[in-house]
């Protein structure tokens, strides 16, 4: 772990500069949308360094909730998550999508929705 201040302090900073400080100044419009984008792209990956621990725990548990007793190794949780993920891949393939399913589906995506896009509306419902 690093002193202060954190990656999500640091990349915060950049993006404001990009946004506050340069982009205002900036008068060819090609070179103002890539700072747009360069802003943008600072605010995901300071988001995924703030929720992805977070993120992947829920979804590591939600994915063993779905197969319980199911051997991974959790030294490297997002490796097991792709074992789980292919897993459930194949289980949907094979039986189709189930309740329990669906609603972890719908998780994760508002979890991954809230990392790139923390406006989009999720409270939606998904019809079956």
């Amino acid at each position: 772990m690093q002193d202060p201040p954190s990656k999500e302090q640091l990349l915060a900073a950049v993006g404001r500069l990009l946004q506050d400080d340069l982009l205002p100044v900036v008068e060819d419009p090609a070179l103002g949308f890539k700072i747009r984008i360069a802003a943008n792209l600072i605010r995901v990956v300071a988001a995924e360094c703030a929720l992805e621990r977070d993120h992947d725990l829920a979804e590591l548990t939600r994915l063993r909730a779905l197969f319980p007793g199911t051997d991974v190794d959790d030294r490297d949780p997002r490796e097991a998550i792709g074992a789980l993920n292919r897993l459930l891949a194949q289980r949907i393939r094979d039986e189709g999508s189930s309740a329990a399913v669906s609603e972890h589906v719908l998780a994760t995506l508002r979890e991954k929705l809230d990392v790139v896009s923390p406006r989009f509306v999720t409270d939606f419902e998904i019809e079956g």
